[in-house]
């Protein structure tokens, strides 16, 4: 039986094998979004899809409470997806699919006080191109959106505390709403192919 088993192994292992191709990636564009630290590791497991799953951070304050110029666009977010692509992983055309969770705080943003902190969650669909630059570095160009419901509370100022009330006087606190939005799919990046 052991001498079956040996030979059998290296009959197995000397099959076609695919390799594993591997990416990481930052967007420019989150970068420039005051500072959103971002990245994204993608794993090619076909000649047409790959599985992506990334992360952005930001939570940095800038500006006075006290003069009023206070101003923020926190955020933690995570998602996983899958992109399609037509012609051959990490070249041409592709169209993605994911699942998003995002943390945020946004407020004193276009001289507006109004500020909103909560928690979004839903799916998303992008459109993008990869241009190979060299055999290890592509510049990836996308769009895209999600929908999907936000769970929230409005503030008056970016960092006053005080809660925003209706037009009933009820607080907008814990608060709900379907959302449509652009994405962090709205991307120049730079990635670096394994």
């Amino acid at each position: 039986m052991k001498r079956f088993l040996l030979p059998a192994l290296c009959l197995l292992l000397a099959g076609p094998l695919q390799a594993q191709v591997f990416s990481l990636s930052t967007n420019v564009l989150d970068w420039a979004n005051l500072g959103t630290i971002n990245a994204q590791a993608g794993l090619a497991f076909s000649q047409h899809l790959s599985l992506h799953a990334g992360a952005r951070y930001n939570n940095w304050n800038f500006g006075s409470a006290e003069k009023g110029t206070a101003f923020q666009n926190r955020a933690r977010s995570a998602l996983l997806g899958l992109r399609y692509w037509p012609w051959n992983v990490y070249s041409s055309w592709w169209v993605s699919a994911r699942a998003q969770v995002e943390e945020y705080n946004r407020g004193g943003l276009l001289k507006r006080p109004l500020t909103e902190e909560g928690l979004a969650a839903g799916v998303g669909l992008g459109v993008g191109y990869s241009r190979m630059l060299s055999r290890h570095w592509n510049l990836d160009l996308g769009l895209g959106g999600w929908f999907g419901k936000a769970w929230y509370t409005q503030y008056r100022c970016p960092r006053c505390g005080r809660v925003v009330s209706r037009d009933d006087g009820t607080p907008v606190r814990d608060a709900t709403r379907w959302f449509v939005l652009p994405s962090n799919e709205l991307q120049v990046s730079i990635s670096y192919i394994f």
